[in-house]
């Protein structure tokens, strides 16, 4: 076996050797073989960050878009929940209502930390509750995306929108958001644009730990594999729970067919969709 692994390595040795040297020969080229267009600026955009949560998941996202604005150029709208309304104008972005009372979403997570509400919980009504929270927030992050305006009044319908004279047009040209806001891939299908992830928490399958969410106290599988399939547990829940409300969305908002509750889990990943983590 050793001597069959020392003839292997002799055959590779000059593939992977040949690959280095052309990996360092694209590294050292002269800048000015770089194409014009690519140095550059980009274009000013208009870009709209989806946030659902409490101030702390809002605040490094409002540090992000003056950036974005100040040195970029880039129109900037924070889709968030009306409370942080006067926090993110006072920092010279714009500003738009996707509905829900954080506080309520706060008290549910605090009351059920883990995947399966209790039974307390179940008893209260408080599952139907979170469900509607969650369509009107995915609604009022599809509106972020295209109205005018600050989101605060009654929605308009689509044919009036270029009614409004009093607010500038607003149609998306990116999408930043955070996992709990739910809408972002499917406006980002919608729209033809380019989406990334934000979040203040590990929310992209690794082997290192397990996600935040799943409380694993014992399992007979390997340690790397139990942390990555948690990722996938996680989203399979959820998918369960809120699938039918995301489809509904999809549907009656973006006119879109449904997502299969089969495929959906893991679907962020499975794209290659962009991910940075930000504290």
């Amino acid at each position: 076996m050793n001597d069959e692994a020392s003839d292997l390595s002799k055959l590779l040795k000059p593939v992977l050797e040949y690959d280095v040297q052309q990996d360092a020969a694209i590294a050292t080229e002269p800048s000015h073989d770089i194409p014009e267009t690519l140095t550059k600026a980009p274009r000013s955009m208009n870009i709209v960050i989806h946030i659902v949560g409490s101030r702390g998941d809002v605040q490094p996202f409002v540090s992000l878009g003056k950036v974005l604005k100040e040195k970029y150029s880039h129109r900037v709208r924070i889709a968030t929940h009306l409370t942080f309304k006067s926090f993110v104008e006072q920092n010279g972005l714009e500003f738009f209502n996707i509905g829900a009372d954080p506080t309520e979403l706060m008290a549910y997570m605090v009351k059920n930390p883990g995947l399966i509400p209790d039974l307390h919980t179940l008893k209260s009504g408080d599952v139907g509750r979170r469900r509607d929270s969650i369509y009107e927030i995915v609604n009022g992050c599809w509106r972020s995306c295209i109205e005018p305006g600050d989101g605060t009044g009654p929605e308009p319908e689509a044919s009036t929108y270029h009614l409004d004279t009093k607010a500038e047009p607003f149609i998306a040209d990116a999408i930043i958001a955070n996992p709990p806001s739910f809408a972002h891939v499917h406006c980002a299908e919608k729209l033809g644009i380019p989406l990334h992830m934000m979040f203040t928490m590990p929310w992209s399958p690794t082997q290192s730990f397990p996600h935040p969410l799943v409380n694993i106290k014992s399992s007979n599988a390997d340690r790397e594999i139990t942390n990555y399939i948690s990722y996938t547990l996680v989203d399979m829940m959820t998918w369960q729970g809120l699938g039918d409300v995301i489809n509904k969305f999809r549907n009656r908002a973006l006119n879109l067919g449904p997502v299969s509750v089969m495929w959906a889990p893991g679907m962020t990943h499975r794209l290659r969709i962009p991910f940075t983590y930000c504290w």
